[in-house]
């Protein structure tokens, strides 16, 4: 049963932080290539795609931490691994929200043929959170990895 539930958070962390990188040197590169309207009616569509689906794999790789953290113990090293790791995919939360997400939700209402003129700025703010909230959740899917790698007490 651990077993199982550790194979889980680490899906869940790697979907979260693979979802993050995709974005980032895929799709995040290629949009900041586009002309205005091809880039607003691509963001659009990844929004729709993305914005199901990123809040569930974070917030269960976040939670999925806290778990083993409780698990392997907070004073052990391998629980307060997991309990670092948590803390970084919080701050993949914490940046996210106010500033990617809040954006997505901008970008969503924009007419692709009419969109503000503050668009190519706006590319750029969206492109630097990203790219910092993903280099919080590389970190953090590593130090899961650690984490279940130096707990030897509970194989």
């Amino acid at each position: 049963m651990e077993s199982s539930f550790v194979l889980i958070v680490l899906l869940f962390a790697a979907l979260a932080t693979g979802g993050l990188i995709v974005n980032w040197i895929g799709l995040g590169r290629a949009m900041s290539r586009l002309s205005v309207s091809a880039y607003v009616e691509f963001h659009q569509h990844t929004n729709r795609t993305f914005d199901p689906y990123m809040p569930i794999v974070v917030i269960g790789a976040l939670a999925g931490g806290v778990a083993l953290a409780v698990m392997y113990g907070v004073r052990s090293i391998p629980g307060q691994l997991a309990a670092a790791g948590a803390v970084c995919y919080a701050l993949v939360i914490i940046i996210g929200v106010p500033t990617c997400v809040r954006i997505n939700h901008q970008i969503a209402s924009w007419s692709i043929q009419n969109p503000p003129r503050e668009w190519a700025q706006t590319r750029v703010r969206w492109i630097r959170f990203h790219v910092i909230r993903t280099l919080f959740s590389v970190p953090a899917l590593t130090i899961y990895l650690l984490a279940v790698m130096s707990n030897t007490g509970h194989q």
